[in-house]
């Protein structure tokens, strides 16, 4: 198999239907699945049984946690048993197009310099939806990366080899942990995404919702450790106010800002 698709999965029953059932209509079915129960109280447990019985056992492997461990650590779980070229990434609220896969492996495998490729995406809001498009090209993505996250986490493939060098994923940070593996990978690999929306978000209830302020206080620490690292100009430094604006803004008008949004 070429491709391994990673996802760990919390109190997911509501969502995960829809996500399986557009990994099960993909054009290419060359993968294989790892699923990470992060200790899932609801019916998320019973649920994974039955998608693993229609993949079947050599496509889909199931890890239970004992106890909840969190994102970050229970992908670091996942990425240990992958040995594909490639491991593509969703989160258990999100669906993709049914060539999302397909294009980024025939793209990854045209472009061998590239380690990571994502898409555009469309961001699902109550009565709204909202087409995200990141920019495409490595020097437009490494020109902005200081700014604001390239990818988002369920759009991207990336080489399995090359992330698993690195250590996996920071089990320190807690939240936006893609965007801290993304700059870690700065030097070392060209960056991509398909200007296609290939994969669909729920934007409610999710952490980036929920967790804003822990995410954005977060993203703030991630900049200022790379932008140190990369010994970049203190010009770029200018980066870090809209992330930390947004984590110091009241609870109450930063969710009446998401009601409008909605």
């Amino acid at each position: 198999m070429k491709t391994s698709i990673l996802i760990a999965l919390y109190n997911a029953e509501t969502t995960l239907d829809q996500t399986f059932e557009s990994l099960l209509k993909q054009t290419t079915q060359d993968f294989q699945i790892v699923a990470i129960n992060d200790a899932s109280t609801d019916g998320t447990p019973e649920k994974l049984r039955v998608w693993q019985e229609k993949f079947g056992l050599t496509r889909f492997i199931l890890i239970d946690n004992p106890y909840n461990l969190g994102l970050t650590k229970s992908l670091n779980l996942g990425l240990a048993k992958i040995h594909t070229p490639y491991t593509a990434r969703i989160d258990s609220d999100d669906w993709w197009e049914p060539s999302k896969l397909s294009e980024q492996i025939h793209f990854l495998e045209e472009h061998p310099d590239h380690g990571i490729v994502g898409t555009s995406y469309i961001n699902h809001f109550e009565k709204k939806k909202v087409t995200v498009k990141p920019p495409v090209s490595d020097a437009d993505i490494k020109a902005t990366i200081f700014k604001r996250n390239p990818f988002a986490h369920s759009t991207v493939i990336f080489n399995t080899e090359l992330v698993q060098r690195l250590g996996g994923y920071d089990p320190t940070v807690r939240y936006g942990q893609d965007y801290d593996l993304w700059l870690r990978l700065l030097p070392m690999t060209c960056f991509a995404n398909i200007p296609t929306p290939l994969c669909h978000r729920h934007t409610l209830n999710t952490i980036s919702s929920t967790k804003q302020r822990e995410q954005m206080l977060q993203c703030v620490k991630t900049q200022l450790k790379y932008l140190k690292l990369y010994q970049k100009p203190l010009s770029i430094y200018r980066f870090i106010l809209e992330p930390l604006l947004v984590a110091l803004t009241p609870d109450w008008l930063r969710s009446l800002k998401r009601k409008l949004s909605l």
